[in-house]
């Protein structure tokens, strides 16, 4: 049956699919997936998918792929994202998005993060469609005979709020998951972890003057510079882990004054937190807090305040799961070597879907996530073509298979480090 997949696949152009994605402008914000989405649902309904789409509002959509299978195993969820990040004003040496191919690589915006992903998720999920419509030539029943059903998420907004991947979810609900493959860039190596992110805003409130008065005033931005400085010395309690390493800290963005000759009376900043499990995040909000109320107490008129804009749990799969083993054992199958599982920095739709449908999630797509958000991005054509064919043999073993290899839904269970066991 692998051979029969693997066949169907050899008749879908992976590259093509590729270019016409990058060709549908998805730039978030505003996002405009709608038509991505659109192309997306025609491939699958073609396929003989039952297909639904999400709207999120005007121009943005998000659609969901069932291949229904017998109904005697959990359903392999494969996921990705339609948005991709603007272009930046740094030049391109190929139009962004033309999805020129050249020296063995396909070009454009959302390449590496995460089209390409996308486009060998929907080759794989079109072969398999195609080997289960198939007829045994010798007479005998033929065909690809799924046990679960092979889903297909290609969600909007990834890359601002995921709120694809959360309405996704919430359709999804209830819906016994194996596991959830997410085709973010990775090289196809294969990630088990990820960091989760705490995003914070930070203002601080002075008060206006002349800007050759100084003194009559006082100045936001040199607050903020005390109050950043002291927020890089705070001690947040963590465990350093195996997979993630440690919390990890970042200034992203200051913006404060209206003038060189006024004293800025209002400074706000972004600080971007990489969290690893077992740390609550509330409770480094509440340090931030006890922070801000320190600096107070120690400056008379220092005043401050913190707001989280972005609040992303770790997720952590046991290597040990039968669901990432399959998929291990379908990866070494393609590419000739099995890959060890490792976990990555940044975090993905996984933080929306894991809760949801309580499945292990694993990270594996064609792009290389060092080309993620540069100028120039591309991925690799031999890449892409091995990712749909490790999306495509891992489908027809987890789903085709013996038998589910998942833990039955009602004894998952968490860990103490957050890991689906």
């Amino acid at each position: 049956m692998a051979a029969q997949v693997l066949g169907s696949l050899a008749a879908v152009d992976v590259v093509a699919l590729c270019q016409d994605l990058i060709r549908i402008r998805t730039v978030n914000p505003p996002g405009d997936e709608g038509p991505a989405a659109e192309y997306v649902a025609r491939r699958l309904r073609e396929a003989g998918l039952e297909v639904e789409v999400l709207g999120h509002g005007p121009g943005r959509a998000s659609v969901i792929g069932r291949l229904r299978g017998s109904g005697g195993a959990p359903a392999l969820l494969l996921s990705g994202h339609l948005d991709t990040v603007p272009v930046g004003d740094q030049p391109w040496s190929r139009d962004p998005f033309a999805g020129e191919v050249a020296d063995g690589r396909i070009w454009g915006r959302g390449a590496a993060d995460m089209k390409g992903g996308v486009a060998a998720m929907l080759a794989a999920v079109e072969a398999v469609a195609a080997a289960c419509r198939s007829e045994d030539p010798g007479g005998g029943p033929g065909g690809l005979r799924l046990q679960g059903d092979l889903l297909f998420a290609a969600t909007a907004g990834e890359e601002v709020d995921s709120l694809g991947a959360a309405a996704a979810a919430r359709r999804l609900a209830g819906t016994p998951v194996q596991a959830i493959v997410i085709g973010e860039p990775s090289g196809n190596d294969v990630y088990i972890a990820e960091k989760g992110a705490l995003w914070l805003e930070l203002v601080t409130h002075g008060r206006t003057a002349h800007g050759s008065s100084p003194e009559l005033g006082r100045n936001a931005v040199m607050m903020m510079v005390t109050l950043l400085a002291e927020l890089d010395r705070l001690e947040i309690p963590h465990t350093p882990h195996p997979l993630l390493g440690t919390l990890s800290r970042s200034v992203g963005t200051v913006a404060g004054g209206v003038k060189t000759n006024v004293v800025p009376d209002r400074c706000v900043a972004t600080v971007d937190m990489r969290t690893v499990p077992g740390q609550d995040h509330g409770a480094i909000v509440r340090a931030v807090e006890g922070l801000i109320a320190d600096l107070a107490r120690r400056h008379p008129g220092f005043r401050a305040e913190v707001r989280v804009v972005n609040d992303r749990r770790p997720v952590v799969t046991d290597p040990a799961h039968p669901a990432v083993q399959a998929f291990l054992d379908a990866a070494g199958a393609v590419r000739g070597r099995r890959p060890e599982p490792t976990g990555v920095r940044y975090y993905t739709d996984a933080t929306e879907l894991v809760p949801v449908l309580g499945a292990p999630m694993i990270i594996c797509g064609p792009g290389d996530p060092r080309l993620a958000h540069q100028p120039d991005e591309s991925v690799e054509v031999d890449r892409l073509v091995e990712a749909a064919r490790i999306y495509a043999l891992a489908a027809v073993r987890m789903l085709a298979g013996s038998g589910s290899t998942q833990t039955p839904r009602g004894s998952q269970r968490k860990d103490a480090s957050g890991r689906v066991t």
